[in-house]
């Protein structure tokens, strides 16, 4: 399974205060807050317009949020912006570190000895990153480079 992009966008809606809940494949559910994103990035930054903002849609096959052809944010940015924010740090460190490895849910699991199951609650957040297992990861990339 490839890390790139694990969650699939099912539904996608506008909220006050540019906003978006975000439905995911599976039934992960999460809320974004866009206002930051907007404020700082010209890319984003006509998305302050409320009929603008309320016009997104699930693009790409569920793999992003569109906004008419204009704006684009990828499901797994989106999920990273919801756990920073809902200050799920750990899962938030998790998930970067198995995708700047390239390492699969099984490949991950391998690395540091545990279930593939374990791996994917970590990132999902369905379950916190324990500090250990955090540890565990950062020396497993320490020994990789020592290698």
């Amino acid at each position: 399974m490839s890390t790139a992009t694990t969650y699939r966008i099912t539904r996608v809606v506008a909220l006050p205060e540019r906003r978006l809940h975000v439905e995911y494949a599976g039934g992960t559910v999460a809320e974004v807050n866009m206002a930051p994103l907007i404020a700082k990035s010209r890319a984003f930054r006509h998305l302050a317009d409320s009929e603008k903002f309320a016009a997104v849609a699930v693009g790409d096959y569920g793999w992003s949020a569109v906004w008419d052809d204009t704006a684009e944010l990828d499901s797994d940015r989106l999920m990273d912006m919801a756990l920073e924010q809902a200050g799920r740090i750990d899962t938030l460190a998790f998930r970067q570190w198995q995708e700047r490895n390239g390492l699969s849910l099984t490949d991950a699991a391998k690395a540091i000895g545990l279930s593939r199951r374990t791996v994917s609650q970590y990132r999902t957040g369905s379950r916190p990153v324990p500090r250990t297992v955090y540890l565990a990861c950062k020396g497993w990339e320490a020994e990789k480079r020592a290698a």
